[in-house]
């Protein structure tokens, strides 16, 4: 939202004359940052505009160079970064270089590396109630990782926060913090990190995987074999249809032609909560909420929406389990993830849901894109798609189920998923927030301060991976001539420590399994050859839809 809408609003910001913006200190999980008081500040803040402009322009000419000799510890104020003033940071700045428009906040991944390339390997960025220090070094990010206390805090998703707060639901795995947090994930992290229990959700993974091979079939028929339509959003459904199979040990149809109204709710809601992420976080999510701007209802009616239908589907689950348990028919050979984390009985039911449902989100757009991502490089290289294809006919043989043992040998499958979230990390930066004061890469950071890796920057560095805009799977192999020159925190697509992806095994497996089945079925090319940039919303996404064709290799 750009600062003349806000301004613009009258009738609502007539209900709040009187209420200045002034910086503060905050104490929870979002850095350093602003607080509302009484008194004629808004009026006196209008009239300071000019002054603030003017102090712009003084910041502009003073701002500090990255060439600087950082041998001695340097205070936090002399970090180098785009010109800043009081109260709004970097916002004027970017108002007055044009990156406020909605084209240029879905590239704001390119406009991290744009600084790194100007200020040096770390930075200051202040904007609004968001005090972020931003770094690329992998030392500097293992460091930042060591210094991670027993309960990792990381920049607050303020708006599904919100959500939780007004509409009384509790807090997941992936938006709670302090000792909650730790109890959330110590039970969820079982039944989806521990190879034990994933292995046993190969079975179901690998007929879902088979049937969307067969869905693709048929829709690239129906479109007198040019290509597969909309692929993004059918992946969206395999993904969707993956992830229920896992925690609710149940089919639930997304695949098939005709599918439930609730299903297609659950779908347009989870679409919409990642869409209009973006737009609530700038400048701030409480702004939008009491201006009750189009994207802050479009969020809370998605919110309701995933809610209600994953909650109904659990209600299900959780009393088909009931009875189960009451007849003595237990399906110990079963994977039933739902039923593990009831039995803890460390969990109430609304936790249970909130978990439940976090796990869900994070699991559908993130495998997705990933895999699209994938598809989009492996189109463009045939020679790339028929060593993979040799490599799982050679592990798995033609037309095989596929088995946990079987994707320990498919080293050159994982090198392409590396290579892939190297270059397209889903999160392009990953945020902890200190928890006491910390010197990083010559600079003394005061507690509560956020600090950003941006994965997306490391990821296309050049110090760290020559030809950084290469798609060479083949620096991952322990064969390749880098392999060994790869620092392990140059590419961290999952986070890194106790915060990390808790779905990331089993993203893996549900990614291994289909492009195991799609490079001994299909040979993939574009439509017409073209060059597809990505957008961070906040996700890493293709920026406009792939064109496809899968061409049988029978």
């Amino acid at each position: 939202m750009s600062l003349s809408v806000i301004v613009g609003s009258r009738q609502k910001l007539s209900a709040v004359v009187g209420l200045a913006v002034r910086p503060c200190r905050l104490e929870g999980h979002f850095g350093r940052g602003l607080a509302l008081t009484t008194g004629p500040g808004l009026v006196a803040w209008t009239r300071a505009v000019p002054s603030l402009v003017q102090a712009y322009s003084t910041a502009a000419v003073g701002s500090t160079s990255h060439h600087e000799d950082h041998s001695e510890t340097k205070p936090f104020s002399a970090l180098p970064g785009p010109p800043s003033v009081p109260v709004l940071g970097f916002f004027l700045h970017m108002w007055r270089k044009g990156l406020l428009g909605k084209e240029k906040i879905k590239k704001n991944h390119i406009m991290f590396d744009d600084f790194f390339h100007q200020y040096g390997p770390i930075f200051r960025l202040k904007i609004v109630n968001v005090d972020m220090v931003n770094i690329k070094d992998p030392v500097a990010v293992q460091e930042l990782f060591r210094k991670e206390g027993k309960y990792p805090a990381r920049i607050d998703i303020k708006p599904w926060r919100r959500y939780r707060e007004i509409s009384g639901k509790a807090t997941g795995v992936f938006l709670s913090n302090g000792k909650e947090w730790q109890k959330n994930r110590s039970i969820m992290a079982r039944p989806m990190l521990r190879p034990k229990h994933v292995s046993t959700y190969v079975s179901n993974l690998d007929t879902v995987s088979a049937d969307m091979i067969e869905r693709l079939r048929v829709l690239q028929a129906r479109a007198d074999g040019i290509e597969v339509p909309d692929l993004g959003e059918e992946l969206f459904k395999w993904a969707l249809e993956s992830i229920c199979s896992v925690l609710f040990n149940e089919r639930m149809g997304y695949l098939q032609d005709n599918i439930s109204q609730d299903a297609q709710d659950f779908i347009k809601g989870i679409h919409n909560v990642f869409l209009t992420t973006n737009s609530l976080m700038f400048p701030d999510a409480d702004l939008h909420r009491f201006l009750r701007t189009k994207p802050w209802k479009q969020s809370m009616e998605a919110w309701d929406t995933v809610f209600r239908v994953g909650e109904k589907v659990m209600d299900r689950q959780l009393q088909e389990a009931l009875e189960r348990e009451e007849s003595e028919e237990g399906e110990d050979d079963q994977p039933n993830f739902l039923a593990f984390v009831n039995s803890t009985g460390r969990l109430s039911k609304d936790e249970i849901y909130s978990n439940t449902i976090e796990l869900m989100g994070a699991a559908i757009d993130t495998t997705s894109n990933t895999l699209l991502w994938t598809l989009y490089e492996l189109s463009r290289r045939p020679e790339l798609q028929d060593r993979l294809y040799q490599e799982v006919t050679r592990v798995i043989g033609q037309d095989k189920v596929m088995t946990w043992d079987h994707l320990k040998d498919l080293h050159l499958l994982k090198a392409i998923i590396k290579e892939t979230l190297r270059m397209y990390p889903v999160a392009p930066n990953i945020s902890r927030i200190l928890e006491e004061d910390t010197v990083l890469m010559g600079y003394k950071l005061p507690a509560k301060t956020c600090v950003a890796a941006q994965v997306y920057s490391m990821g296309r560095d050049p110090q760290q991976f020559p030809d950084p805009d290469e798609f060479k799977p083949e620096r991952w192999l322990r064969t390749g001539e880098q392999h060994d020159e790869i620092n392990p925190y140059s590419s961290l697509p999952f986070g890194f420590g106790p915060r990390s992806c808790i779905g990331r095994r089993v993203a893996e497996v549900e990614l291994q399994l289909l492009l195991s089945k799609m490079s001994q079925q299909f040979v993939l090319s574009q439509v017409e050859p073209e060059e597809i940039s990505s957008v961070a919303q906040p996700l890493l996404m293709p920026e406009t839809p792939l064109h496809l064709k899968f061409v049988d290799r029978k």
